[in-house]
Formats: structure tokens, sequence, C-alpha cells
């Protein structure tokens, strides 16, 4: 929740959702990767190295294509 009014603005509301899955995006991956390291190091296992990798990727790509759609909107004139 934010204290700050909500934009009525259609490009400035774009501007924070781009900004939004951005962040998210560099979250997911670097906790992806952290976490599977981690997890690695503590189980002796490349498994969880693994697994790290898959959900930062997953993770990453949703949020960057999410991005993507925003930024190729075209306004309706």
């Amino acid at each position: 929740m934010t204290l700050q009014p909500r934009p009525n603005n259609p490009i400035e509301q774009r501007k924070q959702a781009v900004r939004r899955y951005s962040r998210n995006a560099v979250v997911w991956a670097g906790a992806g990767v952290t976490g599977g390291v981690a997890l690695a190091l503590l189980a002796h296992s490349w498994f969880f190295l693994a697994v790290g990798l898959i959900v930062a990727v997953a993770g990453g790509w949703s949020n960057y294509a999410k991005v993507q759609k925003i930024v190729n909107h075209r306004d309706q004139y």
C-alpha cells in the first residue's frame, strides 16, 4: 500500500509498471542464483544449483516478458 496517489496518466502508469517488473526480474534472478548456490554448498549437491538457476531464469524471463509487452504497447489515437 502506498500513501501517494495513483496516477491517472496512462503513460505514468506504464512507467511505474516497467519499474516494478524490472525490479522484480532482478530480484528473481538474484534470489534464484543465490539460493541455488547456497543450497548447493549446504547440501553438497549440484541438483539445488540447477533448480536455483531454473528459478532465476523462469522468474527473470517472466518479468522481462511483461516489461517488453508494456514497452511495445501502442496507444490508440
